[in-house]
């Protein structure tokens, strides 16, 4: 593990250092696009929520919660059901999940969505009775972290990105109840001594451990922050001891980055908004897909092959080489499966929830699009890299006609912003089932005014409805 010279000769754990960081994280510090683009990221969660309700992963644990009980703390989103502070990060976690179309990531070592973390933050803020402004600092200073894990990574190894939220997430509650710095170090040591996530949950058929990875990681790291917060101490030694993060998933790591002061330029501003509800790789490849349809009346008679190159990456070459997607048998790989999304999007000439339902993947029409592609990586891409996932498209059609299409960013990535107002209308696309457009405009309205709410239970207490 490479140190720097200061932290290798301080005798300060590395912990400690990261908790002394988050809570001199100064929030007047923080520029208005910059707020701007947090608040965006925070109302396209709760959209991402508000879908998801009736997915199953969803349904089972909060089964599971409501059967384990408790105080009734905190507002599950999209429900009147109120469960304890830990019970409530996890579903509110899964929810924002669940449709793999909350926000992305793109490090150089490997892509997360830090948005699993907004879960916490406004459950804990709420919890604590927190400002609207607290719980926006508390989030940049989350992503700020979770994004700097993501950039160190040297290679994937056995862990999944999840892992990065043992510390990204009791950073946040930590700054929201406030906790001096040595026991929030306790936290952070309690939770990646005990949250790291085999890379398992994202490989081969997935299954509702993809949706629930990040919210398992969330509600453990919450309960850590508890127990610090009553004096409950942890291996502060987390990273530097043997057996540390040090041989885990940052061996070979420089992780002096991780101590270094939060500040201009934030990482939360090279964050992507999804526009479409599946796998960050995918999402140049899907829009061009929907462009290179333009005017295909039957695809399945039309479109006789469809050539999708890739950047030429470590990460793509996996996924590429998944034969498990190639053929998708739940709802969770089919929104990885490269062959499926982008018959979908053929067929339809759109992506959204609608095309994941009554397990499109199974039906002959759709397998017989899928089973007409062929999907390559291509060192010419790689210019795009590491921060897009770029795609070319060649689509031969049955009548002789050749379609190119090149994708280098996709709707909703930093180079290809959405504009407020797309964020806006994606979260009403969103919601249309569970809010009316009254409920919908106030929502948008206290999410823009965020600063200016004196508790962010204002706002959860117009998202616990029943959806």
């Amino acid at each position: 593990m490479a140190i720097s010279e200061k932290s290798k000769n301080s005798p300060i754990p590395m912990v400690k250092q990261i908790a002394e960081r988050i809570m001199a994280f100064d929030s007047k510090s923080i520029p208005a696009e910059v707020a701007l683009h947090a608040k965006l990221l925070i109302l396209d969660s709760i959209g991402c929520a508000l879908a998801a309700k009736g997915e199953l992963a969803y349904e089972r644990a909060l089964r599971t919660f409501q059967a384990i009980g408790g105080n009734a703390e905190c507002a599950i989103i999209g429900s009147q059901q109120r469960l304890p502070v830990t019970s409530a990060v996890m579903l509110n976690g899964i929810l924002i999940r669940a449709l793999d179309l909350n926000d992305a990531y793109t490090g150089p070592g490997q892509l997360g969505h830090p948005s699993d973390n907004i879960a916490v933050a406004l459950t804990v803020g709420e919890k604590q009775r927190c400002s609207g402004s607290e719980v926006l600092a508390a989030v940049i200073a989350g992503y700020e972290l979770y994004c700097r894990v993501q950039d160190i990574i040297v290679g994937r190894g056995p862990w999944d990105h999840v892992t990065a939220s043992a510390l990204a997430a009791p950073a946040i509650v930590g700054r929201l109840m406030k906790l001096d710095a040595s026991p929030l170090a306790n936290a952070l040591a309690l939770s990646a001594a005990h949250g790291n996530t085999l890379s398992a949950v994202r490989s081969g058929q997935l299954s509702n451990a993809k949706a629930m990875a990040n919210a398992f990681v969330a509600y453990q790291a919450t309960l850590c922050t508890l127990l610090a917060a009553q004096g409950m101490t942890g291996p502060l030694s987390v990273f530097e001891s043997k057996g540390g993060l040090n041989q885990g998933m940052l061996s070979g790591a420089d992780v002096s980055l991780l101590v270094q002061p939060i500040q201009d330029p934030f990482r939360i501003s090279a964050v992507s908004i999804k526009a479409y509800p599946c796998i960050g790789t995918a999402q140049a490849m899907v829009a061009g897909v929907i462009q290179a349809r333009k005017d295909i009346v039957d695809p399945v008679k039309e479109v006789e092959h469809l050539e999708v190159r890739m950047a030429d990456t470590p990460f793509v070459r996996g996924q590429v080489g998944d034969e498990d997607r190639r053929y998708p048998t739940s709802r969770e790989t089919a929104d990885h499966s490269f062959y499926f999304l982008a018959a979908a999007a053929l067929m339809d000439g759109e992506m959204t929830q609608a095309q994941f339902e009554g397990e499109r993947w199974l039906q002959p029409e759709m397998k017989s699009l899928m089973e007409r592609m062929t999907i390559l990586t291509d060192p010419a891409l790689n210019p795009y890299t590491p921060g897009s996932f770029p795609c070319v498209l060649h689509a031969t059609m049955a009548n002789g006609e050749s379609r190119r299409v090149e994708v280098p960013y996709p709707k909703g990535h930093p180079k290809n912003r959405m504009s407020p107002a797309e964020v806006e209308e994606k979260f009403r696309g969103c919601t249309r089932k569970a809010l009316t457009a009254a409920q919908q405009t106030k929502i948008i309205a206290l999410v823009h005014d965020l600063e200016k709410l004196g508790s962010v239970s204002e706002l959860m207490n117009h998202l616990a409805l029943d959806a």
